[in-house]
């Protein structure tokens, strides 16, 4: 995290709100005993999506990591591949009272640094064997209406998958020959531009913690507001546009939220300013999307079809977030 911002002031808060939804999450997995319907799965996934974001924007990564693993491992009986059986509705409700474990630590000592053992012991016990699929993590930023990707921050984004072949190495060039002239229009527009005088944030997340936290940091250099979800994002984009409330040059959206979540929000938007005429590549809202998804699908999908300009993989780092604002020509360099 970037030098001055202080996680531990927001642990308090932290705990206080993921266990409101922990214990929203019990109540649904004690349910699925009676009724196994798939908004009741949804709801409990969800909430460990949400402690795991927040516990990596904050710091804690060992709790993070756990309930990364609680998900990965359980994700067949989010898809309808596994049965939901009493064993299984075991392991979630004992993987909860670990991760209540951990609050408890977190509110007495500061850390999240509990034996996880037993934890991991009794995920790896019901783990169905499977290939895993490795995504590299890379941030890619796409303007609105330019011809495709920009990968930085590392390799470029790939997915192993053994059932397909390998493309040519004719058809790789041809890819690689397209990413570097999109880098040189994305540099060609940019430097066109002029740093936006007086520019406004809005930060969309359904977490605490992610809320909390990009806007601490955005408002050091600007006025932010904040939406809980993709209705309040929209509306608010909305009324922008009508003059109730300033216009919004940067909008960090998470995806996985109720209601409509960020990718159908960045659709709404983008729409939005193509019906007022002003989707040109200086004046439109820089999107970026922040989400702890990372899968190519996602990314794809993100920076084509609901056309983001970037897409940051949670937890956040801000000094590369900072060098991204200054790159879209929202801040100054120091």
């Amino acid at each position: 995290m970037s030098d001055g911002f202080e996680p531990d002031l927001f642990l308090a808060e932290f705990v206080h709100e993921c266990r409101e939804a922990t214990d929203l999450a019990v109540q649904d997995v004690l349910n699925l005993e009676e009724m196994h319907d798939q908004d009741t799965v949804d709801r409990i996934f969800r909430a460990l999506h949400s402690i795991k974001g927040n516990s990596s924007m904050l710091g804690l990564m060992e709790l993070s990591k756990f309930v990364h693993k609680v998900e990965d491992t359980c994700s067949d009986i989010r898809s309808g591949q596994r049965e939901i059986d009493r064993k299984a509705i075991s392991v979630l409700l004992k993987s909860f009272d670990k991760i209540e474990e951990a609050f408890d630590n977190i509110v007495e000592n500061g850390d999240d640094n509990i034996d996880y053992s037993a934890g991991y012991s009794l995920l790896q016990d019901i783990q169905s064997p499977a290939s895993e699929v490795e995504l590299t993590r890379a941030s890619v930023e796409v303007p609105a209406g330019s011809a495709g990707p920009v990968l930085t921050g590392g390799e470029s984004l790939g997915v192993i998958d053994s059932a397909e072949p390998e493309p040519a190495p004719e058809a790789q060039k041809t890819e690689s020959q397209e990413v570097e002239a999109a880098k040189q229009d994305v540099a060609f527009e940019v430097e066109k531009i002029e740093v936006r005088s007086k520019p406004t944030a809005l930060v969309v997340d359904d977490d605490f913690g992610s809320r909390k936290i990009l806007s601490t940091f955005l408002s050091r250099y600007m006025p932010c507001y904040i939406a809980k979800d993709g209705v309040e994002a929209i509306q608010a984009f909305s009324e922008s546009l009508s003059g109730n409330t300033p216009r919004f040059d940067i909008i960090m959206l998470d995806i996985m939220m109720p209601n409509i979540d960020g990718l159908q929000a960045c659709k709404a938007i983008r729409q939005l300013e193509r019906s007022r005429n002003i989707d040109s590549f200086g004046s439109e809202a820089k999107i970026f999307i922040v989400s702890s998804l990372s899968d190519e699908k996602t990314i794809h999908k993100a920076v084509y079809e609901c056309q983001a300009d970037s897409f940051i993989i949670k937890p956040v780092t801000f000094d590369a977030l900072e060098k991204q604002m200054v790159r879209f020509k929202l801040i100054d360099p120091k």
